[in-house]
């Protein structure tokens, strides 16, 4: 487990959720097993969920306006070492779903699956990895390289120019003090164009 956590450290959120009054971005299953799969193939090992316990807490019933099942489990998600199967480490998950249809109990066995890889990794998740790296980047560039950019992007007057407006809006600086240090040569090959 512990070089599966060397390989990967962040999981990008892929879904879009909303509905009764709430809107929110999401890391998906399909995410997550995307990201984590290859190294637990490549380090050996195998992740299953165990359902311990079941139970449909709501009946869909249009009669009287329930619109979807919603069902719980309990499950121990264990990621144990196809060598030696008694090298496991084992993570309790309590999981809720909701659907109108027959696929609840699947998506409860998929949340918690998801839910375990996530914490037993200690898996980072975010929007986008832009912003998570801009988030680590603490450094703007030098006066030197504010010089350099800056008869690319404003005119005598010291204002941005048209093409210096829209490098700016692209690249999100208010000022060119504020540009990070990783930015600064794909904002210098856009400006000499």
């Amino acid at each position: 487990m512990n070089a599966v956590m060397q390989e990967i450290s962040y999981v990008q959120k892929d879904s879009k959720i909303s509905g009764g009054g709430a809107n929110y971005k999401a890391v998906s299953h399909d995410q997550v097993v995307s990201i984590a799969r290859a190294q637990f193939v490549e380090h050996g090992i195998v992740v299953y969920p165990e359902q311990l316990n079941a139970e449909m807490i709501q009946q869909r019933d249009l009669k009287q306006d329930i619109k979807m099942h919603l069902y719980s489990g309990m499950y121990n998600i264990h990621f144990v070492n196809i060598d030696e199967p008694a090298d496991r480490l084992s993570v309790s998950i309590n999981a809720h779903a909701a659907d109108n249809g027959d696929k609840a109990p699947g998506k409860c066995a998929s949340y918690a699956t998801k839910t375990a890889i996530l914490k037993a990794l200690c898996l980072e998740t975010g929007e986008n990895d832009e912003s998570r790296a801009e988030a680590q980047d603490t450094n703007t560039i030098t006066d030197e390289q504010v010089q350099e950019l800056l008869p690319f992007v404003c005119g005598e007057d010291g204002h941005y120019t048209p093409k210096g407006e829209n490098i700016r809006k692209a690249f999100k600086f208010v000022n060119l003090t504020d540009i990070k240090t990783k930015k600064f040569e794909a904002i210098m090959a856009v400006a000499k164009k």
